[in-house]
């Protein structure tokens, strides 16, 4: 999957939405689910890949409305990653399931999005939203301050040949 947003496109690899698709929350006793977005800005230009994400782990906090990444594995999983390849896979953002056809951030995203832009230090992050329908990405931009969604697209029209990448 492919999308763009001003000058930046962003791609997101199949084996990584199959894994987000795991946990669409299709039954009113599923939990949300959720993780980081790891990836690399391509050379020579602005664009990004997310090759990446962390899943849920023992120690996050999960509810039917709620995650709460706690469990320290995520950052491990990063670090040695970034560790055994020099360096070029960066914290590109976070993602989690919405139990509702087509996902919107809540005021609670929305604060944790600006929290860890705070943290972070980065420009800009980007955030996926799982729902069950659709998948939402947004950018959070820590200059502007703004949220900005990028793109929802259709479970149907996203994974229609689900080879991996």
């Amino acid at each position: 999957m492919v999308v763009q947003n001003e000058n930046r496109k962003i791609k997101i690899c199949n084996s990584t939405l199959l894994i987000m698709k795991k946990y669409i929350q299709k039954k009113n006793r599923d939990y949300e689910a959720g993780g980081i977005l790891i990836g690399r800005e391509n050379a020579g230009n602005t664009n990004l890949v997310i090759e990446y994400i962390t899943e849920p782990m023992s120690k996050d906090k999960r509810s039917r409305h709620k995650f709460l990444r706690q469990d320290i594995g995520h950052i491990d999983f990063f670090e040695k990653l970034y560790n055994e390849n020099e360096g070029i896979y960066a914290y590109i953002g976070e993602w989690h399931t919405h139990p509702e056809k087509i996902p919107h951030y809540s005021f609670i995203d929305a604060n944790n999005w600006r929290r860890i832009g705070k943290k972070m230090k980065s420009e800009k992050q980007y955030h996926v939203i799982v729902g069950i329908q659709e998948i939402g990405i947004w950018e959070y931009d820590m200059i502007t301050k703004k949220i900005v969604q990028i793109d929802s697209i259709k479970w149907e029209d996203l994974l229609e040949n689900e080879n991996t990448d």
